[in-house]
């Protein structure tokens, strides 16, 4: 409150100078504060002791009293802000910053000191040290409930707290046991026994056992439930408790990548007791048996900890912190922002004092998708191929940083990839939006916020050839993403492709909650289907990549029906301090927080 009658008086004296005396009088402080003249000199007397002010009062007839006012606006609330960030309330913090936005430096200062809060933070001594990574995000994360998960982050941090039956080697691309030690299958792969781990433990302190197993499998499976992920175990046909520690799959029809489906982060295992007592706050609030556990996760942020009777190697970090900081994108320019700042308390690096990680994550890329579901002019392929044709994917407008992004034409990038733009023909983009009988009816552009810069771009572009666009711009919410990406003729976003490609372009095509699979016609659909299921009826000795011929049969009828204008694929980079050890990006774009570690210096 105290701050309050301080902005107050600030405000009603815009032109005064710090360490300048104005003259004031008592009455026209009563009536700024809205407080008899008694509480008015309590105030005063409290920003004195505080050092806000210097207070002058008048003596006798004709002497005014004057103030000096020792804190500037700026300082003051920023503050207020940062006692906010201490005490974990985050939201608080940008509501005060916004709230005095009027304050030109403000946000800047409240941004440089945040920032500086991130990274490895040790804390204690070396006998009782917590290592921490804390992480700036942007938004809040909705889902952690593996059949439910939908971005990205969500898909993550799955990882960290969860474990599957079995999971997948991105250096070998081979299945290794994980949560099953052993299993067998019969000769034609459709009876399946898994032998699971004893004494793996979940958070809450429950020993997983097959019963876990089965509950995890008939929750993804189950109608009701209606998870996205439905597709990975259609051919199942049943799933029995042999034992404690044996559980029996037996499958309807062969499925060649049948043991991929499992080691997806979708199939994690789950504790039944606590998803069945939990219900919908198990997303918010989930319990796994993996490397870490969440002990809180509200609008602020989310915390875990490491898991210290975990089966499989304790991580070395004690902690990891995720700070939800919307604000922080209406930054100052001068911030190098990327995924990740991963530094060491010591503050300021010099560039020499920083190593610099670049990794290209195969699996990210942009595209435009067209919904062949919807009725309107990009039913017609010419539309489409006049729509790939007449954008400039060059311009500057979509490749804000062309060292890092080069162009794509199918959802994995090539190994050799041409700079030059061949689809890129405005002369046979006006031609064939001739044919397709295109009467300039309005077309509907589905976009995320993140990405409205580079629609808007299109939408330009599109409007020098002729075509009216309209951006129909959505938020996070999983219904309202689908409903806006089904109403729309076209939609612009991004993808990132998990390190199993196989199986994650399959997800392209059959989870509910992709807007590829959301777009397709259902002839379309239908053919790419029966391309998949001759893909399952297929044993590889090489894994999932001995399944390429049926992904190359994929692309072909996807582009051959130009259903998606793919853009392109980009690099990502972060900066870590050359102290912390197993930093690495994964397929998704993060960091493997199990593998991290810190190096002490010598002598300190």
């Amino acid at each position: 409150m105290l701050e309050y009658y301080y902005l107050t008086l600030r405000k009603h004296l815009p032109s005064a100078q710090d360490k300048e005396e104005i003259e004031i009088t008592l009455p026209q402080l009563t009536e700024w504060l809205h407080c008899s003249s008694r509480n008015v000199n309590l105030i005063l007397k409290k920003m004195e002791e505080h050092n806000w002010i210097q207070w002058l009062p008048g003596r006798g007839r004709g002497h005014r009293s004057r103030i000096v006012f020792r804190m500037t606006c700026e300082s003051l609330v920023l503050q207020m802000a940062q006692d906010h960030v201490r005490k974990g309330d985050l939201q608080k913090a940008f509501a005060c910053i916004d709230e005095h936005g009027y304050l030109p430096t403000l946000r800047d200062q409240f941004v440089f000191w945040l920032d500086s809060h991130f990274g490895y933070r040790p804390e204690g001594n070396d006998e009782d040290r917590t290592d921490t990574l804390r992480i700036p995000y942007n938004k809040p994360i909705q889902c952690l409930d593996p059949p439910f998960i939908t971005f990205v982050v969500e898909s993550h941090m799955a990882k960290q707290i969860f474990d599957n039956l079995v999971r997948y080697n991105r250096q070998t691309k081979t299945i290794e046991p994980h949560l099953a030690h052993y299993w067998t299958r019969n000769e034609t792969g459709t009876d399946w026994m898994f032998y699971l781990r004893k004494g793996v433990l979940f958070h809450h302190g429950r020993e997983m056992t097959a019963h876990d197993v089965k509950f995890t499998l008939d929750r993804i499976r189950c109608e009701e439930i209606d998870s996205p992920y439905r597709w990975m175990f259609e051919c199942v046909d049943k799933i029995e408790v042999c034992a404690r520690y044996a559980v029996r799959i037996r499958l309807s029809r062969p499925n060649a990548l049948f043991l991929h489906c499992l080691s997806f982060d979708r199939a994690s295992v789950v504790p039944e007791d606590l998803v069945l007592s939990l219900g919908d706050a198990f997303q918010r609030t989930p319990v796994g048996t993996g490397p870490f556990q969440v002990v809180q996760h509200d609008n602020n942020m989310l915390v875990c900890e490491a898991f210290a009777r975990y089966f499989d190697k304790r991580a070395h970090l004690d902690r990891i912190e995720i700070w939800y900081t919307p604000e922080v994108e209406c930054k100052a320019n001068w911030i190098e922002r990327t995924m990740y700042r991963i530094r060491t308390q010591s503050g300021e690096e010099s560039q020499e004092q920083k190593t610099n990680v670049e990794i290209r994550s195969d699996g990210c890329s942009k595209m435009l998708t067209f919904n062949l579901k919807l009725k309107g002019p990009q039913q017609q392929l010419s539309f489409r191929q006049a729509v790939m044709h007449g954008i400039d994917r060059s311009r500057s407008e979509l490749l804000p940083s062309p060292e890092d992004a080069y162009l794509a034409d199918w959802f994995v990038p090539r190994e050799h990839v041409s700079r030059q733009d061949t689809l890129y023909n405005p002369e046979l983009a006006k031609r064939l939006l001739q044919e397709s009988g295109y009467q300039g009816e309005m077309i509907r552009l589905a976009v995320s916020k993140a990405n409205l810069g580079e629609a808007e771009a299109i939408q330009r572009m599109l409007g020098t050839m002729g075509i009216r666009v309209e951006l129909n711009i959505f938020g996070d919410n999983y219904r309202q993403r689908i409903e806006a990406v089904e109403k729309s003729h076209l939609c612009f976003y991004v993808i990132i492709l998990d390190d199993d490609l196989v199986l994650s372009i399959l997800e392209l095509f059959l989870a509910e909650n992709s807007f590829v699979r959301r777009h397709l016609s259902d002839e379309l659909f239908g053919e790419l289907k029966q391309i998949i299921h001759q893909l399952y009826s297929h044993e590889s000795e090489c894994g999932s990549e001995g399944h390429m011929e049926w992904i190359n049969q994929l692309e072909q009828l996807v582009k051959k029906n130009a259903a998606v204008y793919f853009m392109y694929h980009w690099r990502q980079r972060t900066y870590y301090h050359p102290s912390l050890r197993g930093v690495a990006l994964n397929a998704l774009g993060w960091v493997s927080f199990r593998d991290v570690w810190f190096e002490p210096v010598a002598g300190k």
